[in-house]
């Protein structure tokens, strides 16, 4: 009878894949796919400079994992296809005050107003704040977790607002790709659009 000797386990290496996680956002230049960390047991800040319709497309998709959609906006007239697409797990406010509910669910806020919340780190939330140029300073955008950026301009503003070199690298994006910015890399990204999305970002 053949007989096994188990090893000692300290003699045994174990390497765990974690494969990458997120919400798609399309292709870098290797073809390989680009992530965003868009839900977690924490508070996600993301910033999105240039064109508010990316946040559009980011809130869209975040809808497919679940989330509830909070939009605050003084112009909510502009978002109201992304409205229509949330249904009743969409709402429009004037304001952040009372976000988020604590109903144990995963809750998005989607807001161009001046001043985001200062959330509980301890609430599980995402906030996405749209701007149309990178602010200089402020509570929020120094502890983002990601930047979207749509056209030239916005690289060296993040990378003197975050202490970021790398950023200075999204000022070569080209016409139809946009910047990510997050904890670890600076990349340019080919978006990926499927037929609903391609209509709720024109509007039709």
């Amino acid at each position: 009878m053949k007989t096994f000797q188990w090893r000692e386990p300290g003699d045994v290496t174990a390497v765990l894949e974690v494969p990458p996680a997120g919400v798609f956002l399309g292709t870098d230049a290797a073809s390989a796919p680009v992530l965003l960390p868009g839900v977690g047991p924490r508070v996600i800040r993301i910033g999105v400079v240039g064109d508010w319709r990316i946040a559009a497309l980011l809130a869209y998709r975040l809808l497919g994992v679940g989330c509830l959609l909070t939009l605050a906006s003084r112009d909510a007239g502009r978002w109201r296809h992304l409205l229509d697409a949330a249904g009743p797990r969409g709402t429009a406010a004037r304001s952040v005050e009372g976000w988020p509910t604590a109903d144990g669910a995963a809750h998005l806020l989607v807001t161009d107003l001046a001043a985001p919340p200062i959330v509980d780190t301890r609430t599980p939330c995402t906030v996405v704040h749209v701007v149309d140029r990178v602010p200089t300073g402020g509570p929020y955008w120094p502890s983002v977790d990601a930047v979207l950026v749509v056209g030239r301009g916005h690289g060296a503003a993040l990378a003197r607002l975050l202490g970021r070199d790398d950023a200075r690298t999204l000022d070569g994006i080209g016409p139809t790709q946009l910047g990510l910015l997050d904890r670890h890399r600076a990349v340019a990204v080919t978006a990926v659009l499927a037929g609903p999305e391609r209509a709720l970002l024109l509007g039709r």
